[in-house]
């Protein structure tokens, strides 16, 4: 999927919450497809960074936080559980 525009959001199901990384890639949290998304700044699909194929399941993400400077990226699902990936 790398490289394919996504000119709506039409293969995202309930998309909830956006994050954006200092190099302008955005992150999108796929809430109905349980993925986070990594889009460059023209919406092209980057990479899919975690997903039901993942070794830790993102379940329902809802909202987004990356920091930088760890590279990690915070990932709050369902209402109270939080997880953290590495980016690097």
């Amino acid at each position: 999927m790398t490289g394919t525009v996504l000119r709506s959001f039409t293969d995202v199901e309930r998309p909830c919450h956006l994050s954006l990384d200092s190099e302008g890639h955005l992150l999108v949290a796929d809430h109905g497809n349980h993925r986070i998304l990594l889009l460059n700044s023209q919406l092209e699909l980057q990479r899919v960074l975690i997903d039901n194929n993942s070794q830790v399941k993102p379940r329902k993400p809802r909202r987004l936080c990356y920091n930088e400077r760890a590279q990690q990226l915070y990932v709050l699902h369902g209402k109270t559980n939080l997880s953290v990936f590495s980016l690097r």
